[in-house]
């Protein structure tokens, strides 16, 4: 069967069989081939429930961007995939939808005012200082 080239004024011949697949083929093949491109399920997954999971919220994030799409929207799927994810680190980092009681705010200062931050220490070279310093015998 002649086929018209998408681009260019081309003709190609393609069997009858290939025509009607690609004429007929639904949503499932092309979801198939855009979410092979960002994997999300790992093959040495144990738990099947897990990998069951992430295939499900990989489908879920693939059917919002296709409304998205539909909608009008103008970003590709990674693009839209990285905006999601902005938006939930944005949503997540609210304090008004916290659970727990936050620790009180001088905690917090004294904790990142004490010794945990690294100094300077300047260092003798010498094979006998640098035992002395990590506990070993010259």
């Amino acid at each position: 069967m002649e086929v018209k080239a998408k681009k260019g004024v081309s003709v190609k011949l393609k069997p009858k069989a290939v025509v009607f697949y690609n004429n007929s083929m639904g949503g499932v093949d092309r979801s198939d081939q855009c979410l092979s491109y960002y994997p999300v399920a790992r093959n040495q997954q144990r738990k099947y429930y897990k990998k069951i999971f992430r295939h499900l919220l990989n489908q879920i994030v693939w059917n919002s961007f296709v409304i998205f799409k539909k909608n009008g929207g103008i970003l590709n799927h990674i693009g839209f995939r990285m905006k999601l994810i902005e938006r939930l680190i944005e949503g997540g980092s609210d304090s008004s939808s916290r659970n727990f009681v936050s620790p009180k705010i001088s905690e917090n200062v004294v904790r990142l005012i004490g010794r945990h931050f690294p100094s300077y220490v300047e260092s003798d070279c010498s094979k006998k200082n640098i035992a002395k310093m990590c506990g070993m015998q010259p």
